[in-house]
Protein backbone atom coordinates (compact mmCIF):
# COMPACT_ATOMS: atom_id res chain seq x y z
CA UNK A 1 0.00 0.00 0.00
CA UNK A 2 2.98 2.32 0.98
CA UNK A 3 4.56 1.30 -2.41
CA UNK A 4 1.41 2.69 -4.01
CA UNK A 5 1.11 5.68 -2.49
CA UNK A 6 4.70 6.95 -3.36
CA UNK A 7 4.06 5.66 -7.15
CA UNK A 8 0.88 8.02 -7.10
CA UNK A 9 2.97 10.85 -5.41
CA UNK A 10 5.87 10.77 -7.73
CA UNK A 11 3.50 10.38 -10.34
CA UNK A 12 1.49 13.61 -9.64
CA UNK A 13 4.84 15.68 -8.60
CA UNK A 14 5.99 14.75 -12.36
CA UNK A 15 2.81 15.93 -13.85
CA UNK A 16 3.05 19.15 -12.15
CA UNK A 17 6.35 20.05 -13.24
CA UNK A 18 6.03 18.87 -16.95
CA UNK A 19 2.50 21.12 -16.60
CA UNK A 20 4.51 23.99 -15.12
CA UNK A 21 7.12 23.57 -18.01
CA UNK A 22 4.12 23.47 -20.73
CA UNK A 23 2.99 26.65 -19.50
CA UNK A 24 6.36 28.84 -19.12
CA UNK A 25 6.89 27.70 -22.44
CA UNK A 26 3.48 28.40 -24.21
CA UNK A 27 1.75 26.45 -27.00
CA UNK A 28 2.81 29.24 -29.86
CA UNK A 29 2.77 28.11 -33.38
CA UNK A 30 6.22 30.57 -33.71
CA UNK A 31 7.62 30.56 -37.68
CA UNK A 32 10.79 32.76 -38.40
CA UNK A 33 12.29 34.36 -41.71
CA UNK A 34 14.90 31.52 -42.69
CA UNK A 35 18.22 32.85 -41.26
CA UNK A 36 16.86 35.82 -38.97
CA UNK A 37 17.61 35.38 -35.62
CA UNK A 38 15.55 38.76 -34.98
CA UNK A 39 12.13 38.55 -34.23
CA UNK A 40 9.27 41.47 -35.57
CA UNK A 41 6.74 39.89 -32.85
CA UNK A 42 6.61 42.90 -31.26
CA UNK A 43 6.88 46.31 -32.71
CA UNK A 44 6.35 48.98 -30.39
CA UNK A 45 4.48 52.34 -31.89
CA UNK A 46 3.89 55.18 -30.17
CA UNK A 47 1.50 57.76 -31.59
CA UNK A 48 2.08 61.66 -30.09
CA UNK A 49 0.55 64.76 -31.20
CA UNK A 50 2.61 68.07 -31.58
CA UNK A 51 3.99 69.89 -29.03
CA UNK A 52 6.55 72.63 -29.20
CA UNK A 53 9.87 71.87 -27.25
CA UNK A 54 9.03 68.11 -26.33
CA UNK A 55 11.61 65.96 -25.19
CA UNK A 56 10.89 62.35 -24.53
CA UNK A 57 12.65 59.17 -23.65
CA UNK A 58 11.55 56.13 -25.00
CA UNK A 59 12.22 51.92 -24.64
CA UNK A 60 11.69 49.54 -27.28
CA UNK A 61 12.96 46.00 -27.48
CA UNK A 62 14.85 43.56 -29.50
CA UNK A 63 13.66 39.94 -28.92
CA UNK A 64 16.36 37.06 -30.14
CA UNK A 65 13.65 34.02 -29.98
CA UNK A 66 15.72 31.87 -31.57
CA UNK A 67 18.60 32.02 -29.19
CA UNK A 68 21.46 32.62 -31.72
CA UNK A 69 25.15 34.32 -31.34
CA UNK A 70 24.11 37.65 -33.24
CA UNK A 71 25.27 41.28 -33.99
CA UNK A 72 22.89 43.96 -34.55
CA UNK A 73 23.04 46.87 -35.69
CA UNK A 74 20.39 49.70 -34.92
CA UNK A 75 19.75 52.71 -36.87
CA UNK A 76 16.88 54.87 -37.76
CA UNK A 77 14.85 55.51 -40.86
CA UNK A 78 12.02 58.61 -41.58
CA UNK A 79 11.49 62.20 -42.00
CA UNK A 80 11.89 62.56 -38.13
CA UNK A 81 15.16 59.99 -38.37
CA UNK A 82 17.34 63.51 -37.53
CA UNK A 83 15.54 64.31 -34.14
CA UNK A 84 15.78 60.31 -32.79
CA UNK A 85 19.08 59.42 -30.80
CA UNK A 86 19.84 55.86 -29.94
CA UNK A 87 21.89 55.77 -26.63
CA UNK A 88 23.29 52.12 -28.48
CA UNK A 89 23.76 51.66 -32.27
CA UNK A 90 25.63 48.02 -32.33
CA UNK A 91 24.79 45.23 -29.80
CA UNK A 92 25.68 41.70 -29.40
CA UNK A 93 23.58 38.97 -28.09
CA UNK A 94 23.64 35.58 -26.86
CA UNK A 95 22.36 32.34 -26.90
CA UNK A 96 20.93 32.97 -23.14
CA UNK A 97 19.60 36.53 -24.49
CA UNK A 98 16.04 36.20 -24.84
CA UNK A 99 15.16 39.96 -25.69
CA UNK A 100 17.08 43.39 -24.29
CA UNK A 101 15.53 46.85 -23.72
CA UNK A 102 16.89 49.71 -25.31
CA UNK A 103 16.33 53.37 -25.18
CA UNK A 104 15.86 56.32 -27.44
CA UNK A 105 15.80 59.83 -26.79
CA UNK A 106 13.09 62.15 -29.08
CA UNK A 107 13.50 65.89 -29.53
CA UNK A 108 10.96 67.57 -31.28
CA UNK A 109 11.11 69.31 -33.92
CA UNK A 110 9.86 72.60 -35.68
CA UNK A 111 7.81 70.89 -38.00
CA UNK A 112 4.51 72.99 -36.15
CA UNK A 113 4.10 74.51 -39.70
CA UNK A 114 4.18 70.81 -41.35
CA UNK A 115 0.88 69.81 -40.76
CA UNK A 116 0.58 65.58 -41.12
CA UNK A 117 1.79 62.28 -40.07
CA UNK A 118 5.60 62.65 -39.57
CA UNK A 119 7.24 59.25 -38.90
CA UNK A 120 10.49 57.51 -37.34
CA UNK A 121 11.32 53.74 -37.59
CA UNK A 122 13.72 52.02 -35.55
CA UNK A 123 15.23 49.10 -37.66
CA UNK A 124 17.25 46.18 -36.49
CA UNK A 125 20.23 45.17 -38.45
CA UNK A 126 21.63 41.92 -38.22
CA UNK A 127 25.12 42.00 -39.35
CA UNK A 128 26.19 38.72 -41.24
CA UNK A 129 28.67 36.17 -40.18
CA UNK A 130 31.20 34.71 -42.16
CA UNK A 131 30.85 31.27 -42.32
CA UNK A 132 33.85 28.23 -41.85
CA UNK A 133 33.86 28.21 -45.56
CA UNK A 134 33.96 32.23 -46.05
CA UNK A 135 30.42 32.55 -47.58
CA UNK A 136 28.16 35.12 -45.45
CA UNK A 137 25.55 33.83 -43.59
CA UNK A 138 21.73 35.29 -44.59
CA UNK A 139 21.31 38.61 -42.63
CA UNK A 140 17.49 40.14 -42.01
CA UNK A 141 16.04 43.58 -40.79
CA UNK A 142 13.21 44.33 -38.72
CA UNK A 143 11.31 46.70 -37.88
CA UNK A 144 11.28 47.00 -33.91
CA UNK A 145 9.75 50.61 -32.95
CA UNK A 146 7.95 52.75 -34.74
CA UNK A 147 7.00 56.73 -33.69
CA UNK A 148 4.20 58.79 -35.45
CA UNK A 149 4.01 62.35 -34.49
CA UNK A 150 0.37 64.21 -35.37
CA UNK A 151 0.86 67.76 -36.06
CA UNK A 152 -2.86 69.29 -35.98
CA UNK A 153 -4.24 71.07 -39.60
CA UNK A 154 -5.65 74.63 -39.33
CA UNK A 155 -9.24 74.50 -38.54
CA UNK A 156 -10.80 71.32 -39.16
CA UNK A 157 -9.84 67.92 -40.53
CA UNK A 158 -10.27 64.57 -40.30
CA UNK A 159 -8.57 60.97 -40.74
CA UNK A 160 -10.58 57.70 -40.81
CA UNK A 161 -10.75 54.33 -41.63
CA UNK A 162 -13.52 51.82 -41.56
CA UNK A 163 -14.08 48.37 -40.26
CA UNK A 164 -16.45 46.17 -41.91
CA UNK A 165 -17.56 43.13 -39.30
CA UNK A 166 -19.38 40.15 -39.42
CA UNK A 167 -20.14 40.28 -43.43
CA UNK A 168 -21.74 37.02 -43.63
CA UNK A 169 -23.74 36.33 -46.75
CA UNK A 170 -27.61 36.68 -45.98
CA UNK A 171 -26.34 38.56 -42.26
CA UNK A 172 -26.17 41.92 -40.76
CA UNK A 173 -23.15 43.74 -40.92
CA UNK A 174 -21.45 46.52 -38.78
CA UNK A 175 -19.98 49.20 -39.85
CA UNK A 176 -17.80 51.30 -37.96
CA UNK A 177 -16.17 54.05 -39.35
CA UNK A 178 -13.09 55.42 -36.81
CA UNK A 179 -12.44 59.52 -37.33
CA UNK A 180 -10.09 61.13 -35.61
CA UNK A 181 -10.08 65.18 -35.05
CA UNK A 182 -6.46 66.01 -36.75
CA UNK A 183 -7.41 69.46 -36.80
CA UNK A 184 -7.32 72.38 -33.96
CA UNK A 185 -10.90 72.90 -33.68
CA UNK A 186 -13.58 70.99 -32.32
CA UNK A 187 -16.37 69.35 -34.55
CA UNK A 188 -19.26 69.46 -33.47
CA UNK A 189 -21.18 67.13 -36.00
CA UNK A 190 -19.79 64.15 -38.01
CA UNK A 191 -21.49 61.71 -39.91
CA UNK A 192 -20.63 59.32 -42.32
CA UNK A 193 -22.36 57.96 -45.70
CA UNK A 194 -21.00 54.50 -46.97
CA UNK A 195 -22.18 53.44 -50.15
CA UNK A 196 -21.46 50.34 -51.63
CA UNK A 197 -20.46 49.20 -54.90
CA UNK A 198 -20.01 45.99 -57.34
CA UNK A 199 -16.40 45.25 -58.81
CA UNK A 200 -18.16 46.75 -61.74
CA UNK A 201 -18.92 50.26 -60.33
CA UNK A 202 -22.87 48.79 -59.66
CA UNK A 203 -23.95 50.65 -56.24
CA UNK A 204 -25.99 48.21 -54.24
CA UNK A 205 -26.35 49.68 -51.11
CA UNK A 206 -26.52 53.07 -49.48
CA UNK A 207 -25.87 53.72 -45.85
CA UNK A 208 -25.88 56.20 -43.38
CA UNK A 209 -23.89 56.20 -39.71
CA UNK A 210 -25.26 58.47 -36.71
CA UNK A 211 -23.58 61.86 -35.67
CA UNK A 212 -21.35 62.49 -33.20
CA UNK A 213 -18.95 65.29 -31.99
CA UNK A 214 -15.25 65.45 -31.53
CA UNK A 215 -12.97 67.18 -30.07
CA UNK A 216 -9.39 68.07 -31.58
CA UNK A 217 -6.84 64.81 -31.19
CA UNK A 218 -9.81 62.85 -29.79
CA UNK A 219 -11.60 59.88 -32.09
CA UNK A 220 -15.91 58.90 -32.43
CA UNK A 221 -16.77 55.60 -33.61
CA UNK A 222 -19.63 56.06 -36.09
CA UNK A 223 -21.92 53.32 -36.99
CA UNK A 224 -24.43 51.30 -38.74
CA UNK A 225 -26.13 48.13 -39.94
CA UNK A 226 -25.63 46.87 -43.41
CA UNK A 227 -27.92 44.17 -44.03
CA UNK A 228 -26.43 42.11 -46.72
CA UNK A 229 -28.51 40.50 -49.55
CA UNK A 230 -25.60 39.87 -51.68
CA UNK A 231 -23.43 37.46 -53.18
CA UNK A 232 -20.41 36.11 -51.55
CA UNK A 233 -17.49 38.23 -53.30
CA UNK A 234 -15.69 41.72 -53.49
CA UNK A 235 -17.01 45.00 -52.84
CA UNK A 236 -16.03 48.59 -52.56
CA UNK A 237 -17.26 50.57 -49.99
CA UNK A 238 -16.92 54.16 -51.00
CA UNK A 239 -17.29 56.58 -47.84
CA UNK A 240 -18.36 60.38 -47.79
CA UNK A 241 -17.64 61.89 -44.05
CA UNK A 242 -19.32 65.04 -43.75
CA UNK A 243 -18.43 67.94 -40.84
CA UNK A 244 -19.30 71.24 -40.37
CA UNK A 245 -19.92 71.69 -43.69
CA UNK A 246 -16.76 70.25 -45.38
CA UNK A 247 -16.96 66.73 -46.69
CA UNK A 248 -13.68 63.91 -46.81
CA UNK A 249 -14.01 60.97 -49.24
CA UNK A 250 -12.11 57.40 -49.08
CA UNK A 251 -13.02 54.24 -50.44
CA UNK A 252 -11.87 50.84 -49.39
CA UNK A 253 -12.30 47.53 -50.42
CA UNK A 254 -13.55 44.29 -48.77
CA UNK A 255 -14.95 40.90 -48.97
CA UNK A 256 -18.42 39.24 -48.29
CA UNK A 257 -18.39 35.62 -47.10
CA UNK A 258 -14.77 35.17 -49.20
CA UNK A 259 -11.36 34.66 -48.15
CA UNK A 260 -12.74 34.14 -44.54
CA UNK A 261 -10.40 34.30 -41.47
CA UNK A 262 -12.19 34.38 -37.54
CA UNK A 263 -10.37 35.36 -34.87
CA UNK A 264 -10.77 31.89 -32.41
CA UNK A 265 -9.28 33.33 -29.02
CA UNK A 266 -6.19 35.42 -27.14
CA UNK A 267 -4.63 33.40 -24.86
CA UNK A 268 -2.47 34.70 -22.69
CA UNK A 269 -0.17 32.65 -19.70
CA UNK A 270 1.98 33.86 -17.05
CA UNK A 271 0.58 37.41 -16.79
CA UNK A 272 2.37 40.18 -14.39
CA UNK A 273 1.59 43.52 -14.61
CA UNK A 274 4.82 45.33 -14.88
CA UNK A 275 6.50 42.83 -17.46
CA UNK A 276 5.72 41.79 -21.03
CA UNK A 277 2.27 39.93 -22.35
CA UNK A 278 2.75 37.69 -24.41
CA UNK A 279 -0.79 37.31 -26.72
CA UNK A 280 -0.96 34.22 -28.52
CA UNK A 281 -4.35 34.93 -30.91
CA UNK A 282 -5.39 32.12 -32.61
CA UNK A 283 -6.99 32.63 -36.23
CA UNK A 284 -8.75 30.40 -38.20
CA UNK A 285 -8.49 30.45 -42.54
CA UNK A 286 -12.22 29.40 -43.21
CA UNK A 287 -10.85 29.76 -47.09
CA UNK A 288 -10.16 27.11 -49.24
CA UNK A 289 -6.61 28.62 -50.36
CA UNK A 290 -3.48 29.70 -48.30
CA UNK A 291 -4.08 33.59 -46.82
CA UNK A 292 -0.24 35.47 -47.49
CA UNK A 293 0.77 37.87 -45.24
CA UNK A 294 -1.37 37.96 -42.25
CA UNK A 295 -0.64 39.61 -39.48
CA UNK A 296 -2.21 41.07 -36.26
CA UNK A 297 -2.66 45.10 -34.60
CA UNK A 298 -3.37 45.14 -31.58
CA UNK A 299 -4.14 49.01 -30.29
CA UNK A 300 -5.06 49.77 -26.32
CA UNK A 301 -6.69 52.65 -25.57
CA UNK A 302 -6.57 54.46 -21.94
CA UNK A 303 -9.63 55.82 -19.81
CA UNK A 304 -9.17 59.29 -22.04
CA UNK A 305 -9.69 56.61 -25.45
CA UNK A 306 -6.28 57.98 -26.50
CA UNK A 307 -3.64 55.07 -27.83
CA UNK A 308 -1.49 54.05 -25.04
CA UNK A 309 -0.12 50.79 -26.77
CA UNK A 310 0.00 49.97 -30.52
CA UNK A 311 1.33 46.62 -31.27
CA UNK A 312 2.07 44.54 -34.66
CA UNK A 313 2.86 40.74 -35.06
CA UNK A 314 4.83 39.49 -37.48
CA UNK A 315 3.54 38.13 -40.58
CA UNK A 316 2.87 35.10 -41.15
CA UNK A 317 1.07 32.67 -43.77
CA UNK A 318 -1.94 30.05 -43.06
CA UNK A 319 -2.43 27.07 -44.86
CA UNK A 320 -6.16 26.32 -46.37
CA UNK A 321 -8.58 25.69 -43.54
CA UNK A 322 -5.95 25.72 -41.21
CA UNK A 323 -5.59 27.64 -37.89
CA UNK A 324 -2.32 29.08 -36.50
CA UNK A 325 -1.25 31.48 -33.87
CA UNK A 326 -0.01 35.36 -34.13
CA UNK A 327 1.98 36.07 -31.62
CA UNK A 328 1.95 39.82 -30.27
CA UNK A 329 3.57 41.42 -27.36
CA UNK A 330 2.48 44.28 -25.03
CA UNK A 331 4.78 46.52 -22.80
CA UNK A 332 2.79 47.06 -19.28
CA UNK A 333 5.55 48.87 -17.93
CA UNK A 334 3.67 51.92 -17.10
CA UNK A 335 -0.29 50.48 -16.96
CA UNK A 336 -2.01 50.62 -13.95
CA UNK A 337 -4.65 47.90 -12.70
CA UNK A 338 -8.03 48.32 -15.00
CA UNK A 339 -10.36 48.01 -17.47
CA UNK A 340 -8.86 49.44 -20.61
CA UNK A 341 -10.96 49.34 -24.76
CA UNK A 342 -8.66 47.33 -27.36
CA UNK A 343 -8.94 46.86 -30.67
CA UNK A 344 -7.58 43.63 -32.67
CA UNK A 345 -7.14 43.90 -36.17
CA UNK A 346 -6.21 41.47 -38.62
CA UNK A 347 -5.11 41.96 -41.63
CA UNK A 348 -4.26 39.79 -44.35
CA UNK A 349 -4.09 40.40 -48.02
CA UNK A 350 -6.53 43.65 -48.78
CA UNK A 351 -8.52 42.96 -46.27
CA UNK A 352 -8.99 42.98 -42.23
CA UNK A 353 -11.25 41.57 -39.90
CA UNK A 354 -11.39 43.45 -36.29
CA UNK A 355 -12.67 42.54 -32.96
CA UNK A 356 -13.73 44.87 -30.40
CA UNK A 357 -12.22 43.70 -27.29
CA UNK A 358 -11.88 44.78 -23.15
CA UNK A 359 -8.40 44.25 -21.24
CA UNK A 360 -9.08 43.76 -17.67
CA UNK A 361 -5.75 44.09 -15.86
CA UNK A 362 -5.01 43.00 -12.68
CA UNK A 363 -1.23 41.98 -10.68
CA UNK A 364 -1.21 38.60 -12.23
CA UNK A 365 -3.76 38.14 -14.65
CA UNK A 366 -5.23 39.53 -17.75
CA UNK A 367 -8.89 39.13 -18.59
CA UNK A 368 -9.52 39.51 -21.98
CA UNK A 369 -13.35 39.98 -23.01
CA UNK A 370 -15.08 40.00 -26.37
CA UNK A 371 -18.61 40.60 -27.54
CA UNK A 372 -20.39 38.48 -25.34
CA UNK A 373 -17.46 35.80 -24.51
CA UNK A 374 -14.23 35.46 -21.92
CA UNK A 375 -11.03 34.13 -24.02
CA UNK A 376 -8.44 33.75 -21.52
CA UNK A 377 -8.17 29.74 -19.66
CA UNK A 378 -7.34 29.88 -16.02
CA UNK A 379 -4.40 29.07 -15.45
CA UNK A 380 -2.31 28.23 -11.93
CA UNK A 381 0.10 30.94 -11.95
CA UNK A 382 4.05 30.21 -10.83
CA UNK A 383 4.13 30.41 -7.71
CA UNK A 384 1.02 28.69 -7.17
CA UNK A 385 2.90 25.38 -9.38
CA UNK A 386 5.69 26.03 -6.36
CA UNK A 387 3.71 25.83 -3.71
CA UNK A 388 1.70 22.75 -4.84
CA UNK A 389 4.79 20.94 -5.28
CA UNK A 390 6.45 21.79 -2.02
CA UNK A 391 3.79 20.54 -0.33
CA UNK A 392 3.47 17.14 -2.28
CA UNK A 393 7.39 16.56 -1.35
CA UNK A 394 6.34 17.21 2.36
CA UNK A 395 3.94 15.11 1.97
CA UNK A 396 6.21 11.91 0.39
CA UNK A 397 8.69 12.48 3.16
CA UNK A 398 6.53 12.14 5.73
CA UNK A 399 4.99 9.00 4.55
CA UNK A 400 8.14 7.20 4.11
CA UNK A 401 9.55 8.51 7.36
CA UNK A 402 6.66 6.83 8.76
CA UNK A 403 6.87 3.51 6.73
CA UNK A 404 10.46 3.36 7.83
CA UNK A 405 9.62 3.90 11.49
CA UNK A 406 6.95 1.46 11.61
CA UNK A 407 9.04 -1.24 9.54
CA UNK A 408 12.07 -0.17 12.31
CA UNK A 409 9.61 -0.95 15.20
CA UNK A 410 8.74 -4.40 13.67
CA UNK A 411 12.10 -5.44 13.16
CA UNK A 412 12.86 -4.83 17.06
CA UNK A 413 10.13 -6.87 18.32
CA UNK A 414 11.04 -9.51 16.01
Amino acid sequence: MIIILNVFLIIGVLALIFYNRANLTGNAVSDFSEGSGISDYYQKTIDIDYENGLEKEIEFYVFNTEHQNMKVLLTVQGDLNNSVALYDSLVDFLPSDESKKFKYKFKMPEIGNEPGLHQAQIIALEIPNISPGGNYASSSSKTVGELKVHVPYPGKYIDADLNILDAEQNGTAKLVVYAVNRGKSDISAVKARIDIYTLLNEKISSIETDSKSIDPSKTAELSADWKINSAAGDYIAKITLTYDGETREFEKRFAVGAKNLTIEGILVNNFQLGGIAKLQILVDNKWNQELKGVYANLIVYDTNGQVMADTKSSSDNIPALAKKELIAYWDTGKVEEGEYNTKLTINYEDRTVTKDLVFRVSQTSLDVFGIGYVIRPKIMQGGTITTVLLVLVIILVLVNLSWFTWWMRNKIKK
